[in-house]
This record gives structure tokens, C-alpha cells and sequence, in this order.
């Protein structure tokens, strides 16, 4: 079984910037080709992107009353099981903040664009 989530992005959060947060929140795995970035964390969670989209449309169905050009699409995929002593989901907590961290992109990380998880406004990052 895997879950997959995605995180929608403005052009604030470039390849380079997402690249430096991935291996601040512990990515074991960082792959940064001309055309996006694959990363994989040791929990399982993986994380690929295929560089910048032409499509601005945000997917997520509650954008939590944010909105912005999508300059970055990534899917993340957790597929279990995981390890002993390993969570994705707190990978993904890490991942969230150190985006939140090294920039001031405006983001959402959705489950299957139908839950959103966490977004970063103007003011801050948040969780439901």
C-alpha cells in the first residue's frame, strides 16, 4: 500500500531551494537533474518533481484561503512498510518546516489533492 500526496509550490521554492530543505529534514537520497529532483528519505518517503510546470492551477480542493501560481509540482509517495524507528510522517513534518525555513514560498502538501495537510500563508505554516 502507498500513500500519495503533493506538494504545490509558488516560484519562490526553485529546485535549489527544495534540494537544500530536503537534506536539512534528512533526505538520505537527493538527485538533482536539469529537469526536477528525486529525494528519498530512509522511512520510505520519496519525493520527485519534474521541474517547473506550465500549469499555475492550484489542484488542492481547500487552499485554505491562499492562492498562487503553482511554479512547482511534486509528488511525494509514502509506501509502507517502514522500517523500525522510522516515520514518514515525521519526515514529512521535517520537510514542511525546513521548507518553511529556507524560504518564503507559499505551499500546500495535500493527500491526493483532497486533504490538505499543511499550508504556508503569508503569516506562517500551519497543520489542520
Amino acid at each position: 500500500m502507498s500513500l500519495d500526496l503533493c506538494l504545490e509550490a509558488d516560484s519562490t521554492l526553485t529546485i535549489s531551494t527544495l534540494s537544500k530543505a530536503l537534506a536539512q529534514a534528512g533526505a538520505l537520497e537527493i538527485e538533482v537533474s536539469e529537469n526536477g529532483l528525486y529525494a528519498e528519505f530512509t522511512s520510505g518517503l520519496k519525493l520527485s518533481t519534474h521541474g517547473v510546470r506550465d500549469d499555475p492551477t492550484i489542484y488542492a480542493e481547500h487552499k485554505m484561503g491562499i492562492d498562487f501560481p503553482v511554479a512547482v509540482r511534486c509528488t511525494i509517495r509514502i509506501k509502507g512498510p517502514e522500517p523500525e524507528g522510522e516515520s514518514a510522517m515525521e519526515d514529512l513534518d521535517k520537510l514542511a518546516q525546513s521548507i518553511f525555513q529556507s524560504c518564503s514560498a507559499l505551499f500546500l502538501i495535500s493527500f491526493q489533492f483532497e486533504q490538505t495537510l499543511y499550508w504556508r500563508d503569508a503569516t506562517g505554516l500551519y497543520r489542520p
